[in-house]
């Protein structure tokens, strides 16, 4: 009887070019006597420096639960209970919207401030505070408060308005609808009278 066939498991082998490995003498290397292959082997790619961002914005913030002169944000702690089963927590920071007066420049100057930051500008000082922390005071939003600004205002009675484009120009005229007029009629009132005084009343123009 024939033997049953057995199946044969093949393997496929790839061989690689053999490396070539360039190598010196001691004495090639310390009188620094190297190929050229080598040379240019050991010439290291150049690094590109990091771009690191040092704005005000980035280092303190101007916006964000930070503090502008202090730098305080929140921290990460655990809620812990009476069985000890600890969740996270965040412990925010007691953060104000505050306007500080800068005596330097007679202004008041609007900063979010933590309630800590609030004592230390009176034993330090604003300027010197903002000058640790990095900040330009001179870009932020105030109001002037020296003697030449009050005298202005005792001067003048109000302060500058900043005009509204898109304020009405001139008396609004007055605009009566129809049913108005037949409601008025059915009073017993005089329709032109009753507008007249109206328009007089809050400055409108009868059309």
């Amino acid at each position: 009887l024939p033997r049953p066939c057995r199946s044969v498991a093949t393997m496929s082998v790839t061989l690689k070019a053999p490396v070539k490995v360039l190598s010196g003498s001691k004495s090639q290397f310390a009188a620094g006597q190297l190929t050229s292959k080598f040379q240019k082997m050991a010439v290291a790619a150049p690094v590109k420096a990091a771009k690191v961002n040092t704005t005000v914005e980035s280092i303190q913030g101007k916006s964000g639960r930070k503090c502008m002169l202090t730098g305080k944000k929140a921290n990460n702690g655990w809620s812990v209970s009476f069985s000890h089963i600890r969740n996270k927590k965040l412990q925010g920071v007691n953060l104000q919207y505050k306007r500080v007066y800068w005596p330097e420049k007679q202004r008041y100057v609007r900063l979010r401030i933590s309630t800590s930051a609030m004592k230390s500008i009176n034993k330090i000082g604003l300027e010197a505070m903002a000058k640790r922390a990095g900040l330009d005071l001179e870009s932020l939003a105030y109001s002037d408060a020296s003697a030449e600004r009050r005298e202005w205002l005792v001067e003048n009675g109000a302060e500058p308005q900043r005009k509204n484009k898109r304020a009405p120009k001139g008396p609004k005229p007055v605009y009566i609808p129809k049913w108005k007029e037949a409601q008025m009629k059915r009073k017993g009132m005089n329709v032109e009278a009753e507008t007249k005084r109206f328009a007089e009343r809050w400055g409108m123009t009868v059309a």
